[in-house]
């Protein structure tokens, strides 16, 4: 009976009315969604739009992330910019210069891809268009070379092999780039400007510097280095192929243009003088001159101790020294006129 009752008046329910009393709000739905909500709109600087930014935004976007401070978005720039140099033909909106003077600092990034991919970056620039910027250029490869970081040296070794074979012979012959490249390497690799004595220390060592033996993880760096030093030496050293002489050619040397970047700047009329260190040596006999007044005799003294050291060191010292022979082979002494020594011999004063 109680079942049955409370079903007829459940059924009852559903035909009355209810009364609504004033001031009070119709009871809602079971299944009542409220739709009196606001939502906050979202606004973009840059609304998006249908067409894609053209080659050259894009890539001056990504030459201004090389400046970022993640090294994930300097990497992925340096890959962006590598892939537009690689095409044919090459996209390069801003001009090579401007290019290289946002990517030479980044030689010595303490992250190591960021440098491994600004290596494959230069590879893919034109040589022609590199060349003029060698000496500025070298100043950061030196930078990089003598950098406190042993991986960064490493790396400093990568580029000075990269511009030698770009523009080995503007590299030797550019003001500075012969005498103090070899100051940076004879630093690096721990021998003295001075020849020392290569008598063996006591118990069979040699003085040979301890940053580049014993060390699993750099074990590799001093005979490369010595690798790399072969290479400039070899490109200094190397004769220049004789060009055949014609009447025309006198004409065509005074009237016109040279074909070299700053032709007469050895003679130092618009620019304060240079030291030694900071001269053109355009001619391979004034680069072997140099080369045996300041470095020869350190050198051989340091060949000498890697030599004993055998291994890859031995090797990589075997290599230096048959460059040397054969760089130094035809090599005679001539006093220059501006050598202050023996000048006024025969004179009477």
């Amino acid at each position: 009976m109680g079942s049955s009752a409370k079903k007829k008046k459940e059924k009852k329910k559903d035909f009355q009315k209810p009364k609504l009393k004033v001031g009070k709000a119709k009871p809602k739905a079971s299944n009542f969604t409220d739709t009196s909500f606001k939502s906050k709109a979202i606004v973009l600087q840059q609304q998006l739009t249908e067409t894609a930014p053209n080659p050259t935004e894009r890539f001056k976007h990504n030459l201004s992330l090389t400046s970022s401070r993640s090294d994930s978005q300097r990497r992925d720039a340096l890959s962006y910019l590598a892939g537009q140099l690689s095409t044919n033909p090459p996209t390069n909106p801003v001009g090579t210069p401007t290019l290289l003077q946002k990517l030479l600092p980044l030689m010595s990034d303490s992250s190591g891809p960021v440098r491994g991919q600004l290596l494959k970056l230069l590879r893919h620039m034109p040589a022609d268009e590199v060349r003029p910027q060698v000496e500025k250029i070298m100043l950061y490869i030196r930078g990089t070379m003598t950098n406190i970081s042993q991986e960064v040296k490493d790396d400093g070794l990568n580029y000075m092999e990269w511009l030698l074979d770009v523009a080995g012979e503007d590299v030797v012959s550019g003001p500075g780039c012969w005498v103090k490249p070899l100051k940076d390497f004879m630093s690096v690799l721990g021998w003295s400007a001075k020849p020392t004595s290569t008598a063996a220390a006591k118990g069979g060592w040699t003085s040979a510097p301890r940053t580049t033996f014993g060390a699993k993880k750099y074990g590799q760096s001093f005979p490369r280095q010595m690798l790399v030093l072969a290479k400039f030496l070899e490109t200094g050293f190397k004769r220049g192929m004789p060009a055949p002489w014609t009447p025309n050619d006198w004409i065509s040397n005074v009237n016109c243009v040279p074909l070299i970047p700053d032709p007469f700047g050895y003679l130092g009329l618009f620019k304060p003088p240079r030291d030694e260190d900071s001269e053109i040596y355009r001619n391979r006999e004034d680069r072997q001159d140099v080369f045996q007044k300041r470095f020869g005799d350190s050198i051989e003294s340091g060949v000498d101790m890697a030599k004993r050291e055998g291994g890859a060191a031995g090797r990589a010292a075997a290599v230096l020294e048959q460059v040397l022979q054969d760089g130094m082979a035809d090599y005679e002494h001539n006093s220059r006129l501006d050598d202050d020594e023996h000048l006024w011999d025969g004179y009477i004063m």
